[in-house]
C-alpha cells in the first residue's frame, strides 16, 4: 500500500509541468505575490523547513508565473535552491539587502530576518535592476517596520516583440491591528505614494505584496473604517492615479490567508499599467491545493495564498484572443509611414473597431468601422501624430490583432 501511495505522489509531481501550463498564458505577463511565512526560518513558520521548500518548489512550478514578489524570505540558500529547481538558466532572483532592524545586508540580523525578494523569468526581462525605496528616510524606517522598506525591481518586459518598461514594487507593511500600527502603515503608504508621484509619476508601476491591511476596510480595531492604504487607494486629486485591482476581492468577502477573514495581500497598479491589465484577472490562488493537497489542513508551507494578476503588453485589453494580422484578415501599408496608412481587409469582419495607442498605452484615437468587406481599403482618420512608435489594435466580437506602427 505504501508503495502505491508513493508512486501516486511521485507521478503527480511529474505531472505538474503540464498542470502548470494550464495556469499561465504565454502571451501575457503573469505576476504573483506570495508571503512564504518565515521561509526557511529555524524557529518560526511551518515546522518542517525541508517540506516547506519542497512544497514551494511544487507550487511555483504549478503557478508558472513570469515574476514573483516574495515576502518573508529568511533562508537565502533555500531561495537559491528554489530558483535552481525552476531552472537557473530560465529564472533569476534578487534579494533585498535590508530587513527589519538591519539595513546593511550583512550579519546575523539580516540572515535571520524576513526579507523581500523577486524571482523573474530571464527570457522575458532585460535591463533588470533593483533598489530599496525610502531607505534614507527616518520616518519611513519607523513606519515600514524598522527598516522593511519597499523593494523595487525595474526591467524591460518583452512578449511577442512588444516591450514595456515596468517597475515592480514588493512591500511588507507594518503588521498589527492597534491604532499605532494603523497610523504607521498609513504614514508609510503616504510617503511611498509621495515618492512615486515625485520620481515615478509617468512610469508603469505594479505594487504587490503583503500590505498587512485590507483595501476595502481595515483590520485595525483602533481606527477605521477606511484602509490604512487610503492615500494610495483614493488618489483622486492628481494625475498619478492608482487602481486597486484586488480591492473587489475583499468586497466579495474573500481572504488571502488561512483562517483570516480579509484580503491583506494585494496588487495595486498605476494608471500607466491599467491599459495592459487583463480585466478581472486578479485572483487569490486557492487552487494551489490542487498541487499541495494538505496546504490548508497541515499548514506546512505558508498561512498565505499567492495572489495573481495578468497583463497584456500589446495594449488596450478587451479579453479577446490575440491573433496575427493575417489570421484576423487585414494588411497594413505603408509601415513605417509619414502621413496616413491604408488598412486592406482580406477577410470579411463585422462590428470592427480601430484603436490607436501610444507607447504608454494611452488611447489616442478610436474609430468604429462596422462591417469590413474583403478587398475594401480603409484609411483611419488619425490625428496629427509625432514621430515615434504606435500600436494599432483592430478587433471585432471574436478576436483582435495588434500591429506596431512607426511614424517617420
Amino acid at each position: 500500500m505504501r508503495k502505491i501511495i508513493y508512486l501516486l505522489v511521485i507521478g503527480s509531481y511529474w505531472l505538474l509541468p503540464s498542470m502548470a501550463a494550464a495556469q499561465s498564458t504565454p502571451g501575457t505577463l503573469d505576476v504573483v505575490s506570495w508571503n512564504l511565512e518565515f521561509y526557511g526560518a529555524t524557529n518560526n513558520g511551518p515546522s518542517n523547513d525541508d517540506l516547506q521548500e519542497t512544497n514551494a518548489k511544487i507550487i511555483l512550478r504549478y503557478l508558472n508565473a513570469d515574476i514573483y514578489g516574495l515576502i518573508e524570505i529568511v533562508d537565502t540558500m533555500r531561495l537559491r535552491r528554489l530558483v535552481d529547481s525552476l531552472g537557473n538558466s530560465e529564472y533569476g532572483f534578487a534579494i533585498a539587502p535590508f530587513c527589519s532592524n538591519n539595513t546593511t545586508g550583512t550579519g546575523n540580523g539580516w540572515l535571520t530576518g524576513q526579507k523581500l525578494a523577486f524571482i523573474y523569468r530571464k527570457s522575458m526581462f532585460t535591463n533588470v535592476r533593483t533598489r530599496g525605496l525610502l531607505r534614507t528616510s527616518a520616518t519611513a524606517y519607523t513606519n515600514w517596520a524598522s527598516g522593511r522598506f519597499p523593494y523595487m525591481l525595474s526591467a524591460t518586459a518583452t512578449i511577442n516583440g512588444t516591450s514595456k518598461d515596468v517597475n515592480f514594487i514588493v512591500i511588507h507593511g507594518k503588521a498589527g491591528s492597534t491604532g499605532s500600527d494603523y497610523d504607521r502603515r498609513k504614514a508609510g503608504a503616504q510617503e511611498l505614494k509621495d515618492t512615486l508621484d515625485a520620481q515615478f509619476a509617468n512610469t508603469t508601476n505594479i505594487i504587490i505584496g503583503d500590505y498587512n491591511d485590507a483595501l476595502n476596510t481595515t483590520i485595525s480595531t483602533g481606527s477605521g473604517p477606511a484602509s490604512s492604504y487610503q492615500p494610495i487607494i483614493e488618489d483622486s486629486t492628481d494625475a498619478d492615479h492608482y487602481k486597486s485591482i484586488t480591492l473587489p476581492l475583499g468586497v466579495a468577502g474573500q481572504s488571502t490567508m488561512i483562517n483570516f477573514p480579509n484580503v491583506i495581500d494585494n496588487h495595486v497598479i498605476s494608471n500607466e499599467a491599467s491599459a495592459f491589465y487583463v480585466l478581472n484577472s486578479a485572483w487569490i490562488r486557492t487552487d494551489i491545493t490542487n498541487a499541495v493537497f494538505d496546504y490548508v489542513t497541515s499548514h506546512n508551507t505558508s498561512d498565505h495564498y499567492p495572489v495573481f494578476s495578468k497583463y497584456n503588453l500589446d495594449g488596450l485589453v478587451t479579453g479577446l484572443p490575440v491573433v496575427t494580422p493575417t489570421e484576423f484578415g487585414i494588411r497594413i501599408s505603408p509601415n513605417p509611414f509619414s502621413e496616413n496608412i491604408s488598412v486592406t481587409a482580406t477577410k470579411p469582419r463585422t462590428q470592427t473597431t480601430f484603436r490607436l495607442m501610444n507607447m504608454q498605452g494611452q488611447l489616442i484615437h478610436q474609430q468604429q468601422i462596422g462591417l469590413m468587406s474583403a478587398g475594401t481599403v480603409y484609411t483611419p482618420a488619425f490625428p496629427k501624430l509625432q514621430r515615434g512608435i504606435y500600436f494599432l489594435q483592430v478587433e471585432d466580437k471574436e478576436k483582435k490583432t495588434v500591429v506596431k506602427l512607426v511614424r517617420l
